[in-house]
């Protein structure tokens, strides 16, 4: 049996944009069909029962953008450990306020 998964759960299930799809759609690189105005991509189960190899080749501009989310998150992890020991050093000089004589 055939199963069609509309565009926008298709391109979250993908990791791409409905954008993209909306352009393979244009190039006809994948199967679709249109049902009440929606647009519904066939699983790709079975595109590949169809014998289709559907795999889009990633852009340099989509490598490029990989790059940056893998540098924006090692970056994040960075400021999580700084905030951590900021967040220690906090702890030790409210402990130090507490005691008596300060």
């Amino acid at each position: 049996m055939e199963r069609w998964i509309p565009i926008v759960d298709y391109a979250v299930l993908k990791g791409i944009s409905t954008s993209t799809l909306r352009r393979y759609i244009k190039a006809q690189k994948i199967i679709y069909k249109i049902e009440n105005g929606r647009y519904l991509i066939l699983s790709e189960e079975a595109q590949e029962k169809k014998e289709l190899n559907w795999s889009p080749s990633p852009s340099p501009d989509t490598l490029s953008v990989f790059a940056r989310v893998r540098d924006l998150e090692q970056q994040l992890i960075q400021a999580q450990e700084q905030i951590n020991e900021l967040k220690m050093l906090v702890a030790i000089y409210e402990e130090k306020l507490a005691q008596p004589g300060h």
